[in-house]
């Protein structure tokens, strides 16, 4: 696994376990890649993803401007910014420790990866995934991953 790429696995988890009020990860149930396309794109994306969050007493979070600084801090060069692309660090959650959490850390440009995981009810659990992916289909087009795969780098995301 290259430096990157273990960077951006160390950074996620910090972000899933702050999220989640420090306790162990659990695996995603459902794991979506997709393209924004552009800074529009990625506003797009946080306004829908906050719309949810307060539909659904939700708690919305966007860690992606203090990410983009604690990588500055560290010195990070990711080339995958190069195209002047913003981080984008996002998740939602629920008191019953629903969540949906992603970004961009990692992937090259606007290509945004989302992790879903299952909280105390599962069909609510489900039911909120199907909202966020029905949102989110309206305006892109998702690439839902097998089980247990990780998002890989989209030949088409300009």
């Amino acid at each position: 696994m290259s430096a990157m790429n273990r960077l951006a696995v160390a950074m996620m988890a910090t972000l899933l376990l702050v999220l989640s009020g420090c306790a162990p990860a659990k695996v995603p149930f459902l794991t979506v890649q997709f393209c924004v396309q552009n800074r529009a794109g990625v506003a797009q994306l946080i306004t829908d993803l906050n719309a949810i969050a307060n539909a659904n007493q939700l708690d919305f979070a966007d860690s992606s401007a203090d990410t983009a600084h604690d990588l500055a801090a560290v010195h990070y060069r990711g080339r995958e910014r190069a195209d002047g692309s913003p981080v984008i660090n996002v998740g939602l959650s629920g008191k019953d420790g629903f969540f949906v959490g992603g970004g961009n850390l990692g992937l090259p440009g606007y290509q945004v990866q989302l992790g879903f995981t299952t909280g105390s009810d599962d069909a609510e659990s489900h039911r909120l995934a199907a909202q966020v992916i029905g949102r989110l289909k309206q305006r892109w087009r998702l690439l839902m991953l097998p089980p247990g795969a990780a998002a890989r780098p989209m030949a088409d995301c300009r």
